[in-house]
């Protein structure tokens, strides 16, 4: 096990590599952090992130139908938006919102929805309240996480849903592979989750929830190749079930 989550007293909810803040939290908040035309994965492998918006879809096709399902039109607030491919999944009967510290990815997320170039650590300006508060492997990155939580109430009505989703860093590939686990391979993650410490912090901030989904089988993830690769240790270790948690929550 890298980290022994049971280990983390009252209100302590996730680890943190300080050598990582260090060297790399600069970087993080700088805007070329988003090297996403050369994008290298843990795998080795250069990607072109503008290229990936339907392949992006795909794997947030749970979180998307669980959306349209709840509602047929209303409103939505991205916090992390990047290059705006979750937005992009939703039609003109949305009001959308995305809320991105790179703004070097703002001028694509812009074509999906209204786009604000803020720093989601510190408490943003009054945006409205939303149906929908949704933010995807955001938490990891930043210094303060308890931030962007406050954040997340504050654009939550009472009857909102939120949806936060982050690399469960207690999971049984991370287990089995510790600092070869892919989440681990980006130095921009400096703030580890559990399932069991993200619940906590979430239930100690006033919010309920609904249940825990662990996305893998409806990706573009779930495949031979991959299932394969457990079988090889020596390699970053490959997707898997329990590598992605999403919480889904309302407020108490």
């Amino acid at each position: 096990m890298m980290f022994n989550f049971y280990n983390l007293g009252n209100k302590e909810y996730y680890f943190q590599d300080k050598k990582r803040i260090k060297s790399t939290r600069k970087s993080f908040l700088s805007d070329n952090y988003w090297d996403f035309k050369n994008l290298i994965d843990p795998d080795g492998k250069k990607r072109n992130l503008l290229r990936e918006r339907k392949k992006k879809i795909i794997d947030l096709k749970n979180e998307i139908n669980f959306i349209k399902k709840s509602k047929k039109r209303g409103s939505i607030i991205d916090l992390g938006s990047g290059l705006g491919h979750f937005l992009s999944a939703f039609d003109r009967n949305w009001k959308k919102v995305g809320v991105e510290i790179s703004s070097s990815t703002n001028v694509y997320s812009k074509n999906y929805g209204t786009i604000y170039n803020y720093d989601l650590e510190k408490k943003l300006p009054n945006l409205g309240k939303f149906d929908f508060v949704f933010s995807y492997h955001v938490i990891e990155h930043l210094k303060k996480p308890e931030n962007l939580v406050k954040n997340i109430k504050n654009l939550s009505k009472k009857n909102s849903y939120i949806i936060v989703g982050t690399p469960n860093f207690d999971s049984g590939v991370s287990r089995l592979y510790k600092k070869k686990y892919r989440f681990f391979h980006d130095k921009t993650h400096i703030s580890f989750f559990s399932e069991l410490s993200m619940y906590r912090m979430f239930n100690d901030y006033g919010f309920k929830i609904l249940k825990v989904d662990f996305p893998f089988f409806n990706t573009n993830h779930f495949n031979k190749k991959n299932l394969n690769k457990l079988f090889n240790q020596k390699e970053n270790s490959p997707p898997f079930y329990g590598n992605i948690m999403t919480f889904y929550m309302r407020l108490k």
